[in-house]
């Protein structure tokens, strides 16, 4: 097996979660559910960014619009990362 150089982390450990990190919601039944209300939060954000844009002021909405997206992108990876340590540890994905 090829390791990794020196201080790098293995393929395995990318998505491996430490410290305040590692919740407890990873190993729950309904963890599709948690990260389906987690992603609508981020959608509704960019959804009044892109009221804000419309009806207050184009620059703060894009801003809003902006942050609200890069939340989704993250739920999409914290989905990828919970599949992952899932099937790691036996459970349904």
């Amino acid at each position: 097996m090829n390791r990794p150089p020196a201080g790098l982390p293995a393929d395995d450990e990318l998505f491996e979660p430490t410290g305040k990190w590692a919740s407890p919601a990873i190993y729950a039944s309904n963890w599709r559910t948690i990260i389906i209300t987690d992603a609508m939060i981020g959608v509704a954000v960019a959804w009044a960014g892109v009221m804000a844009m419309l009806f207050w002021n184009v620059l703060i909405g894009s801003f809003v619009g902006a942050v609200g997206l890069t939340y989704v992108v993250a739920v999409g990876r914290r989905y990828l990362q919970w599949k992952w340590l899932r099937r790691q540890a036996g459970l349904d994905t």
